[in-house]
């Protein structure tokens, strides 16, 4: 049995891997890894290994690779981000600044098909990775997720504090009231940026690119797309098993 993790900025996914296919998955609270609080799903699965994507900073790492040695024996393998790796080459002039996270989707979007793409991970942070042909990585954009905004709307202004409210298939026409002006103008913010990142790359590689989404609000965002995109909620855990096979 394989465990594979995917610890982000403010939650942790896993799944269990038996030859290859999930047979089980969860959300990891990265909290409880300083008590040893692991799923009691993988103290009787047999794990003989485990793959992690890593966001959260060091010292979750240490906390984790301290509870899995701990109870199951087992070395956390964390994957890199490599100059070259699965025929996708790295456009950051230093690959290790580049968020292991986004590599992973980047890997696994290429894999499923090599055409030119947009990578984008709908997550706390929303990021972008645009992959031309031959698997060039071209870089990317990050933004704040549609949480991360408006809660900074909400602190840092005195007449704009609303509530999220988002919805598949949720109308963009203008708000004609303060909620409804930031609760539609935030998605089309992201929107905007994917537009503008597929701009690019139309321009850049003459080809009309793919469009990959990932993450928490992946769905939200596919809604809005229509039929323009791919939705993969496990593209960073599918580039785990090419980056650490």
């Amino acid at each position: 049995m394989i465990l594979e993790l995917d610890l982000g900025n403010t939650r942790g996914k896993w799944r269990l891997l038996e030859e290859g296919r999930p047979v089980a998955r969860g959300v990891l609270e990265l909290a409880g890894l300083a008590q040893g609080a692991l799923p009691p799903q993988w103290l009787s699965a047999g794990v003989r290994r485990a793959r992690v994507a890593n966001v959260a900073g060091s010292p979750v790492a240490l906390q984790l690779a301290g509870a899995l040695r701990e109870a199951l024996g087992v070395e956390p393998e964390f994957a890199r981000v490599e100059r070259q790796c699965a025929g996708v080459t790295c456009g950051y002039r230093d690959p290790g600044q580049l968020g292991v996270d986004r590599w992973l989707a980047v890997l696994a979007a290429h894999r499923r098909d090599p055409s030119p793409a947009l990578v984008v991970d709908c997550g706390s942070a929303v990021t972008l990775d645009l992959l031309g042909a031959g698997g060039q990585h071209l870089g990317g954009y990050i933004l704040p997720g549609l949480e991360l905004m408006r809660r900074a709307l909400y602190a840092d202004t005195d007449a704009v504090k609303v509530e999220g409210a988002y919805s598949a298939g949720m109308s963009l026409e203008p708000g004609l009231t303060t909620a409804d002006a930031v609760n539609r103008g935030l998605p089309a913010m992201v929107l905007g940026a994917m537009e503008r990142a597929l701009g690019y790359l139309r321009q850049r590689e003459e080809v009309e690119p793919l469009l990959w989404l990932t993450g928490g609000d992946g769905a939200l965002f596919a809604s809005l797309l229509g039929g323009d995109c791919e939705l993969v909620p496990e593209l960073v855990f599918e580039g785990l098993a090419l980056s650490n096979p």
